[in-house]
């Protein structure tokens, strides 16, 4: 937006923002659709009030993208949109270049830290982090408008506005909904969940009160979900409904007793995971998690931008130690259709794969023991990467991500480093369990809320 408006100022050019949703993507339903749709209307009514124009198209299978972008298009100057380095977006954005009469023009809008000032990718958050807390300083002073104004813009008022635009009314999404085509039409929407910029600013104001104080020691713990620590914005962050950079804004200037500028960063931490961006041990935990492992999942597909990463990125000492372990005996075997299904001889891992299917998000900590365990309950490591990928993708409302894909691989071995004892089918791949996992926290509370999330659901899947 900043850039955007920078360059319809210098040449005078009226600015148009398009967002377009298509139908068909991998993994796409109406799950992701609605959660979509709503994060538009939210953009409709604040680009209505701030005074941009805003021209939101949905595919359907009355109208396709293909068929609109040539006439939208047609007389512009210049096209700036984001680059954003994973799943199909990179494709996206060859073909559009190709069929464009002007530039175009990609700006890093991932993170506060430009991705392309780093030099090449990182395999562990030790070697990434020094490199980050260099460049923050200034990434952070620079960071983009939070409240970007139309003044001084061309007035837009001559353009013909295109046929066959969203309305961009909450009323309307379901009607819109019946006429997308999906790949998979049968995951639903998840009652309560709700797209948007106004409902992520809602869940990020309730974490700096009721899960930011707590983080660094409660983070971890299953709960139901009006009693977590996490921030649960990741969906929002993915699609872009709320901004890494008025989040650390907001989590830096959280503590009442420090009035935080630049001046509060304490150097001697540089490169340590604490110490560094504030004397709150709970909001470095949390900016740590943010920035450091979250560039880092998103560095690897920004030096090489592709739809997925697979196990081809894992560090050797991963790759030899499957390789190893392949041939061993695994205890317990199961098929996709299992895991999906969630019959394992597991209840802790069954309630994991339930909150993912019921809620689209799965606990932090959970999240790591179900892909572990899916590793070791499949028949090849091969295997394991497929069925995490599509069970992530297919029901996550933060999936297809960078981050899906370093939390994916992280399992297998990647961004860490080798584990004794060597175990079977894991070889020196950090190991996890079920059993240490009800010992380590009070589980209780989080089980009854799954059971009471299967009591609700209307979904026939674990039945």
């Amino acid at each position: 937006m900043d850039y955007s408006i920078h360059l319809a100022k210098k040449f005078k050019k009226p600015l148009v923002i398009f967002e377009s949703v298509l139908m068909d993507f991998e993994w796409s339903s109406p799950r992701l659709h609605q959660f979509i749709l709503e994060g538009i209307c939210d953009t409709a009514e604040e680009a209505s009030r701030v005074g941009f124009t805003y021209w939101p198209f949905i595919e359907t299978k009355e109208h396709s993208l293909s068929e609109i972008l040539p006439f939208i298009l047609e007389k512009a100057s210049v096209v700036v949109t984001d680059d954003f380095p994973c799943f199909f977006l990179p494709e996206h954005a060859e073909k559009l270049a190709g069929i464009l009469n002007c530039k175009l023009l990609l700006v890093d809008s991932n993170s506060i830290t430009p991705l392309a000032s780093y030099e090449k990718s990182f395999g562990y958050a030790r070697v990434l982090r020094p490199k980050l807390h260099d460049r923050f300083v200034e990434s952070y002073v620079h960071r983009s408008n939070p409240k970007p104004s139309p003044k001084g813009i061309p007035s837009s008022d001559t353009l013909k506005k295109l046929k066959f635009l969203f309305s961009g009314k909450k009323e309307d999404i379901s009607s819109y909904l019946q006429k997308m085509s999906s790949k998979l039409p049968n995951i639903l929407p998840v009652l309560g969940k709700t797209g948007g910029r106004k409902e992520g600013l809602k869940l990020l104001k309730k974490f700096l009160k009721e899960g930011l104080p707590f983080y660094s020691e409660e983070r971890s713990e299953p709960r139901p979900p009006e009693r977590v620590r996490s921030s649960s914005l990741s969906p929002y962050l993915h699609f872009g409904m709320i901004s890494v950079e008025e989040v650390v804004t907001a989590v830096l200037q959280s503590d009442p007793k420090i009035d935080w500028s630049p001046d509060i960063l304490n150097h001697s931490y540089r490169g340590k995971n604490e110490g560094f961006f504030h004397p709150n041990p709970n909001i470095n935990s949390f900016l740590d998690e943010l920035l450091t492992w979250r560039e880092l999942g998103y560095l690897l597909f920004y030096k090489d931008p592709s739809f997925r990463k697979d196990l081809s990125i894992l560090p050797n000492w991963a790759k030899l130690t499957l390789e190893a372990h392949k041939g061993d005996k695994r205890e317990y075997t199961y098929t996709k259709e299992e895991f999906e299904k969630a019959i394992t001889h597991d209840p802790i891992w069954n309630a994991a794969q339930k909150e993912l299917v019921l809620t689209g998000t799965i606990q932090n900590y959970l999240r790591m023991l179900w892909g572990k365990k899916i590793i070791e309950w499949s028949s090849s490591p091969e295997e394991a990467f497929r069925i995490l990928e599509d069970l992530n993708h297919k029901y996550a409302y933060d999936g297809r991500d960078p981050n899906s894909y370093t939390g994916i691989l992280w399992c297998f071995g990647a961004f860490d480093r080798p584990w004794s004892p060597e175990r079977a089918v894991f070889g020196n791949i950090r190991y996890m369990s079920s059993d240490s996992t009800s010992k380590k926290f009070k589980l209780k509370p989080y089980l009854e809320y799954i059971r009471s999330l299967e009591g609700m659901s209307e979904l026939r899947l674990f039945r």
